[in-house]
């Protein structure tokens, strides 16, 4: 996307979690913040989600997922078993 362009709603939300992870390019990551700033619907979302993931984030250092959890999503996740501590 060339800078001149300009990405609509469904191109940012259809970015949001690449962004909010810092996994897109500099170009993409400038143009989802440049619509964020001009769009107070989209703004607003990206606030929820930022938010929600720090509290998930903080959650998780504080308490830790118990081994059985672990186990469950790596399974899911890598069809491989978990080492147990």
């Amino acid at each position: 996307m060339s800078s001149h362009e300009h990405m609509d709603c469904q191109e940012a939300l259809d970015r949001l979690y690449e962004f909010l992870d810092g996994e897109l390019t500099p170009d993409a990551a400038a143009a989802v913040r440049e619509h964020l700033e001009a769009c107070a619907g989209c703004v607003g979302l990206y606030d929820f989600e930022r938010a929600y993931l720090r509290f998930l984030e903080a959650r998780t250092r504080a308490v830790g997922a118990p081994a059985h959890v672990r186990h469950r999503i790596l399974q899911e996740l890598f069809g491989e078993e978990a080492q147990p501590e």
